[in-house]
């Protein structure tokens, strides 16, 4: 699947006729001087206003480069520079061939013991979906084999897979589970899509999330592809750890989130 085929198109941004968009209004403002603060960066600071005043809507296409350089009266280059930092940190996504576009608001993620990633994803109404990209046995990673003691030749089971609301990508993750715990792992999740149904097959009634760790980073090669953001965009990257009932661990995950697109919150409530 393309690049272009994993991103989704939405809505254009347009006022309604004989309107001035709050993007037109915003860009017929006089400049400060140049000594105060460079133009590109004036322009990223209407930009930022209009996004977060809501001028603009989240998910809505912005015009296109020659479209804004004119409306804010100044070169390309000039107005790419004021766009490329708003991409890097995040606030608007580049899709190739079709556009910039502003990101929806950041999604708060709770993160509690058996909570399924729906059931995580607070508040979320709209259509969450899942996308694999690849199911396989292979060698385990070292932090696998020593999490899982495992021997050589042994496998693991690796399913690499993207999360997707409204057909935005929004999450990329890797897993590696014991092979020898999920020897029908292929079979089960063929049809069901779900590792938790795989967990379930293996008598596996209920899960706990044992380790959760989170660190930022920059994000590189196929996760910038994947969740259709530029490279080195800011990401959160996630590595958590599942156990069984009895303590054993169970799955090794290591995820890549947008910087911009969610919040964490650490629930360490009674269920």
């Amino acid at each position: 699947m393309s690049k272009e085929e994993k991103c989704s198109i939405v809505t254009d941004l347009c006022a309604p006729c004989g309107q001035e968009s709050g993007l037109e209004e915003l860009a017929r403002r006089p400049y400060d001087e140049r000594s105060a603060r460079a133009i590109w960066l004036q322009i990223y600071d209407r930009l930022g206003q209009a996004i977060e005043a809501g001028q603009v809507a989240p998910g809505s296409k912005l015009p296109g480069e020659v479209q804004l350089a004119s409306m804010f009266r100044v070169n390309r280059v000039t107005m790419r520079r004021a766009l490329a930092l708003h991409q890097s940190e995040g606030k608007l996504q580049a899709r190739k061939g079709v556009g910039i576009f502003v990101r929806h608001r950041p999604h708060t993620f709770i993160i509690r013991d058996d909570m399924s990633f729906a059931e995580s994803l607070v508040g979320s109404s709209e259509d969450i979906t899942s996308r694999t990209l690849y199911l396989g046995r292979a060698r385990p990673s070292p932090e696998a084999a020593r999490l899982f003691g495992l021997a050589d030749g042994d496998e693991v089971i690796v399913l690499h897979r993207t999360r997707l609301v409204n057909n935005d990508p929004i999450y990329f993750t890797r897993k590696e589970l014991p092979a020898h715990r999920f020897p029908d792992f292929e079979e089960i999740y063929a049809t069901s899509g779900s590792v938790s149904a795989v967990y379930r097959a293996a008598g596996i009634a209920w899960f706990r999330r044992a380790q959760t760790r989170i660190r930022g980073g920059l994000a590189q090669g196929d996760e910038a592809d994947i969740l259709c953001i530029s490279t080195k965009t800011p990401v959160q990257h996630v590595t958590a750890v599942n156990h069984d009932p009895h303590g054993n661990p169970i799955e090794l995950s290591r995820g890549c989130w947008s910087m911009a697109s969610v919040e964490f919150v650490f629930d360490a409530s009674d269920k």
